[in-house]
């Protein structure tokens, strides 16, 4: 394949997969476009020649400084505009990540707080690609997408040497697109983002070429998101148009069957998916607001809806933005049974406990202005958080426009608890019902409480109304939530968060609500 034409499919994935998921490029405020940002000559030597100097603080970094706040500390790469993407740790507790501008795999030493990075000579000098994938495989070697050049690289952590792997197209596709990379028993599987495919291969590769095991998409779908193996070693992931819905696929190896469960409605780019520890498959709709779940007993999907993201991520200058989302984009189980995500353009990490369904939300400090509505507005942007792992109850993750790697320790104590009366109600259509919720401190609050709610029906069928919206918290304290099922509402079970936000973290109860 031609090189111009392989840069021209990368950066038509940037408009669709990133470009397209900023809240208000729609109203013209991003400021960077990847397809101009190549300058004529080096200017500083340092891999932000890749970008003209207009685009700088727009891919590299705004702020020279990091960020902290009592649940996030984040840590500068000392290399300038490198844009950490994928991120994974050793046995060690060491953190790798990709490094999306420069070729490179990179370290973080926790026990030091040190970086080591490792050049790449077989990266090409002012090539840039997304490196979604990376994963550390048993013989301590890290395997790493490149979607750019259709590539599957392989570092060695002993002699610091790279290997690259061409990765195959699927049959009457022009171009492949790995992308992620998950543990398929001792082989890795990737899926062919735009290549309606998902491969497996071994790690004793030798030669140019990828040997892989292909499992080709059903149906015409555009795009094959991520992937997991559950516990029978049955294949799940998802195929879909974005803004058109698609399917949850279940293939099982063994018969070469496949399974196929269409998506509820409203689940319009379903990227990331994990299995859970009782068998349900977790879904992030990077369209939306929602998270999904789907028992494959029953076979019934539920949908879960974050809270409403901080206007400091969108900002509103231009008033435009009437229904802010927070787009949830990978997950991943920890090892209590908790679902983890990232909010690109909330710019926090969620965790979800499916017991409890219960919802925190940890607001990332660092924030670059260039990719939201901020006009004017300092303390205003997203550091385009697009991807984490969970390891030895840390949260690790890179920030893309920051050149930052951010860990959050999710141990440290919320500053308040929030319990609902109840947390199942059903409504006949007509009807009202008021939960109260009782806040209860941790600690002293040097500032006010917002109240806030969101659900998964529409506002037209199901309204929630809290008696206050903020409130100062000094004391326990009850509020009244009014739920109100419209006369002509539409029966079906939906979810309801109501949400407690202080600061950098939000708190929220679910409450399910039956229309009949």
């Amino acid at each position: 394949m031609k090189k111009n034409t392989k840069k021209l499919f990368a950066f038509s994935f940037m408009a669709i997969f990133i470009i397209s998921t900023i809240t208000v490029v729609g109203a013209g405020y991003f400021h960077g476009n990847p397809q101009q940002t190549t300058p004529p000559a080096a200017l500083t030597g340092t891999p932000e020649d890749n970008y003209s100097p207009d685009k700088r603080t727009t891919f590299c970094q705004s702020q020279n400084n990091t960020e902290s706040t009592k649940y996030i500390t984040e840590f500068k790469i000392p290399t300038l505009c490198t844009q950490p993407l994928a991120v994974t740790t050793d046995p060690s507790g060491n953190v790798w990540f990709t490094e999306t501008n420069t070729g490179n795999i990179g370290e973080f030493i926790p026990a030091t707080d040190s970086f080591h990075e490792f050049d790449n000579p077989l990266w090409q000098k002012g090539e840039k690609s997304m490196m979604w994938g990376i994963y550390y495989a048993s013989d301590g070697n890290i395997w790493f997408s490149d979607s750019q050049h259709s590539l599957i690289w392989e570092f060695n952590t002993q002699s610091k040497n790279y290997s690259s792997f061409i990765f195959p197209k699927t049959s009457n596709q022009s171009e492949s697109f790995p992308q992620m990379l998950k543990p398929d028993g001792p082989d890795i599987m990737v899926n062919d983002f735009t290549g309606r495919k998902v491969a497996v291969f071994s790690t004793d590769q030798t030669g140019n070429d990828l040997t892989t095991t292909n499992i080709i998409s059903p149906g015409n779908y555009n795009f094959t998101s991520d992937m997991a193996v559950d516990s029978t070693n049955k294949i799940w992931y998802t195929v879909w148009n974005y803004q058109l819905g698609g399917l949850l696929v279940n293939y099982n190896p063994q018969t070469s069957q496949f399974s196929n469960y269409t998506l509820p409605t409203g689940i319009l780019a379903p990227n990331g998916l994990s299995v859970g520890p009782n068998g349900k498959i977790w879904l992030t709709d990077t369209a939306s607001s929602m998270f999904v779940s789907f028992d494959p007993q029953s076979q019934q999907f539920t949908k879960y809806i974050t809270a409403p993201p901080p206007v400091s991520t969108y900002g509103n200058n231009s008033g435009l933005i009437k229904t802010p989302i927070t787009r949830p984009y990978w997950n991943q189980f920890d090892n209590q049974g908790r679902l983890w995500f990232n909010e690109q353009v909330a710019n926090s990490l969620a965790v979800f406990d499916p017991i409890k369904e219960s919802l925190v939300e940890y607001l990332v400090p660092s924030k670059n202005p260039n990719w939201s509505d901020c006009g004017n507005q300092t303390d205003c942007g997203v550091a385009q958080v697009l991807a984490l792992t969970v390891a030895n109850n840390k949260v690790w993750f890179p920030e893309w426009v920051e050149n930052n790697i951010g860990v959050l320790d999710p141990t440290v104590p919320l500053p308040l608890a929030l319990n609902a009366s109840t947390t199942v109600i059903t409504l006949h259509r007509g009807q009202n019902e008021t939960v109260n919720v009782t806040l209860s401190p941790n600690e002293q609050l040097t500032g006010t409480v917002d109240i806030l709610t969101q659900q998964t029906a529409n506002v037209q069928d199901l309204s929630v109304t809290p008696t206050n919206q903020t409130i100062t918290l000094d004391k326990q304290k009850t509020i009244p939530v009014n739920l109100a099922a419209d006369d002509f509402a539409l029966s079906g079970t939906y979810k309801v968060v109501v949400a407690a936000r202080y600061q950098d973290v939000t708190m929220s109860q679910f409450i399910t609500v039956t229309i009949q």
